[in-house]
């Protein structure tokens, strides 16, 4: 008796596996797990690597680049005004070359926006040159008949400059422009503008009085940290 292809599964026998089916089903598989996985995100990869220098953090030591280009804030640059009041007197009548007279700077010196120095500070100036009115020192000149007395005379003189600042306790040497002054001239013997000739004019010195305003100028750059 023959029993049947049919009989022969049913009764628990395994099936003959076909090859092509195996194939089939493994190429199913890999394409869906190549669906499954994330895209590589190759471009982040590449920035992270490749950062430009001015992406980085900045070190926190050492000195910017940008710095060195910046302009200082210490300098007082050449022609500088230096706005000066008097602490005391000068007069070609009595002044010596060499002595010093003391001063406050008189407005606030500012560079590009920033003040370097108040109001109130400290200078120190000295004279220079200085030469009295003929006859203010104890001499006379004579005179030409039917001449007024003093007539003659010669006007004074005084030349000054600036030579220090007073700058956070710290003594601060500078050069400035010298002011040149002399006597006699009918704005110079106006009392108002600190000048005395004498009531006849007999002495015609150059006279500054206590808080005069002078104005100097830098003839050199001043670092103001020296």
């Amino acid at each position: 008796m023959m029993i049947s292809n049919r009989n022969y599964r049913s009764a628990g026998k395994p099936m003959p596996c076909h090859p092509n089916r195996i194939a089939v089903i493994l190429l199913a598989l890999g394409i869906v797990c190549a669906c499954g996985r994330p895209p590589v995100d190759n471009a982040s990869n590449s920035s992270d690597s490749q950062k430009l220098p001015f992406d980085r953090q900045p070190q926190s030591r050492g000195i910017s680049p940008s710095q060195s280009i910046l302009p200082s804030t210490t300098k007082l640059p050449e022609g500088t005004p230096i706005p000066i009041r008097l602490q005391s007197a000068l007069s070609s009548a009595s002044s010596h070359a060499g002595d010093t007279f003391g001063a406050t700077i008189d407005e606030p010196v500012v560079v590009d926006g920033q003040t370097l120095v108040e109001r109130g500070t400290s200078a120190t100036g000295r004279v220079l040159e200085v030469k009295p009115a003929a006859g203010s020192r104890g001499s006379s000149m004579g005179s030409s008949p039917g001449s007024s007395p003093g007539s003659s005379q010669e006007p004074g003189y005084l030349r000054i400059v600036l030579v220090s600042l007073k700058v956070d306790d710290r003594t601060v040497m500078i050069e400035t422009s010298s002011i040149f002054a002399k006597g006699g001239s009918r704005e110079e013997r106006n009392p108002a503008i600190g000048t005395s000739s004498g009531a006849s004019q007999k002495d015609r010195n150059i006279v500054f009085g206590v808080d005069r305003r002078l104005s100097f100028r830098l003839a050199q750059t001043v670092d103001l940290q020296r």
